[in-house]
């Protein structure tokens, strides 16, 4: 049976799908062998050329005979993914089945606006290769946990959750499905763990992830041998919540990746630092460390269930030892939250203004109100329509130049879009707000809407020849 994985166009930069090439290994492990990526990101050069790039997506999957496709699917994508997954099941009768976070988050509109015959919730290799098998099989589906699919009277029919398998049963990823990527790439994530321990009110992942499991560190040290050797990756990020919140595990992966020589980042808690952590890391090559930090307000960081009771002074020192001992380190912050208030935004201001002057990158975000929160139920009164780029605020999903190059397939699916909505903090109107963000972005010195195309690139792409 031949299986197509879709990795959907969309990002302007190559970020090879090492998570696809993990579920493809799975599959091909459980018999079925005739299993490839199809990265739509990576073949389709010119990304201006807007008109018939549906049809030409269709073409480059067609083109491979699958027997089912099987399309990835995070919040960024979704328009481009209901809109291709409509077409497939308008010219084939080929079994579609979307998969990935915003899949596992909304699934009754995933399958309602892409007419896909499934979705896959939460983790989806045994998912996957058991509902592969019904298909292969013509056998009823009605026993296969972690799938959603419309009845023939178009009721929404969702399974039982599945429970999250033994991590050690995931293969090595199959790195030759993407090896021309790879090649062309400076941007590669891994990851040594699924989930977090922790379940902060602003992290959608928490509803599907529960809990962190942790991979073998002799088999990501493999996995990383290869990709140097093979694919000439010497830097690279590990993607994980909180990479450090086992120190147990961490020194023994980091004392497996110390041999290889490579280059790398990660993300973790503030809190979890230590000065033995910062040795195990340093000696293994990581060189950079991203924290949410999100608020300067203690009571916000509680209120936003970060189970953080540090300081803002421990914060501060912690991010000067980590630069004094040579890492580059980026703190996140966020407002839009509903609970905080003109004083608190103030405080985070001021936090991200001492972590900036201890010589640290810092990041100034909206919480994003994404499909999943607790926070959605809890504080729909605080929640508010507004077109974020208009008023000169942040945007998560979509960036500038996504937005100039793929308005139309956005506006169609503009009610779906996170970053049409954001929490107004209490006490505040949105044009206070509004103002109060452009005066903090104002006086940090960043643009948290960087992410957009330069002349260059405009001309770059326009140019290309397919």
């Amino acid at each position: 049976m031949k299986i197509v994985i879709v990795n959907p166009l969309w990002s302007f930069v190559n970020y090879p799908p090492v998570n696809l090439a993990e579920l493809a290994a799975y599959l091909i492990k459980n018999g079925f062998k005739n299993t490839t990526i199809t990265d739509l990101n990576f073949e389709i050069k010119n990304k201006f050329e807007i008109d018939g790039i549906l049809e030409k997506s269709l073409k480059m999957i067609l083109k491979q005979k699958p027997q089912a496709v099987c399309i990835t699917c995070n919040a960024v994508q979704m328009p481009f993914v209901c809109e291709l997954s409509a077409l497939i099941k308008e010219k084939t009768k080929i079994p579609v089945i979307i998969g990935g976070v915003m899949a596992s988050l909304a699934p009754d509109i995933i399958l309602k606006l892409s007419k896909a015959d499934f979705v896959i919730r939460g983790e989806g290799e045994k998912t996957l290769a058991e509902l592969l098998t019904g298909i292969k099989n013509k056998e009823k589906t009605d026993k296969i946990d972690g799938i959603s699919y419309l009845s023939k009277n178009g009721v929404i029919v969702n399974h039982k959750d599945r429970m999250l398998m033994n991590i050690d049963e995931l293969p090595c990823p199959e790195f030759k499905l993407i090896s021309k990527n790879l090649k062309n790439s400076a941007n590669v994530w891994l990851t040594a763990s699924r989930g977090c321990a922790y379940k902060c009110k602003f992290c959608s992942g928490n509803e599907i992830w529960k809990m962190q499991r942790r991979k073998n560190p002799q088999s990501i040290a493999a996995q990383l041998k290869i990709l140097k050797t093979k694919y000439g990756i010497r830097n690279f990020v590990f993607g994980d919540d909180c990479l450090t919140l086992n120190k147990k595990w961490l020194k023994e992966l980091c004392l497996k990746i110390k041999p290889l020589r490579l280059q790398w980042g990660c993300l973790a808690r503030i809190d979890l630092i230590d000065a033995d952590i910062l040795k195990y890391l340093y000696e293994a090559g990581c060189r950079h460390i991203y924290h949410g930090i999100e608020s300067g307000s203690a009571k916000v960081r509680q209120g936003l269930d970060k189970k953080m009771a540090k300081t803002n002074e421990f914060i501060l020192d912690v991010v000067k030892k980590e630069i004094a001992a040579g890492f580059e380190t980026t703190c996140s912050f966020m407002t839009g939250i509903p609970f905080e208030n003109e004083s608190d935004m103030i405080k985070t201001a001021e936090l991200a203004g001492l972590t900036k002057k201890a010589g640290s990158r810092i990041q100034l975000w909206l919480l994003t109100p994404y499909y999943g929160l607790k926070m959605l139920s809890e504080y729909k009164n605080r929640l508010v329509k507004i077109e974020r780029q208009p008023a000169g605020l942040q945007a998560d999903v979509f960036d500038r130049g996504q937005m100039f190059l793929y308005s139309a397939f956005i506006k169609k699916y503009s009610k779906y879009n996170p970053d049409n909505f954001m929490f107004l903090p209490q006490g505040m109107t949105e044009s206070g707000f509004v103002k109060l963000f452009a005066k903090m972005r104002s006086d940090l010195n960043i643009d948290v809407n960087k992410k957009q195309l330069t002349a260059k690139e405009i001309f770059i792409l326009k140019n290309i020849k397919q």
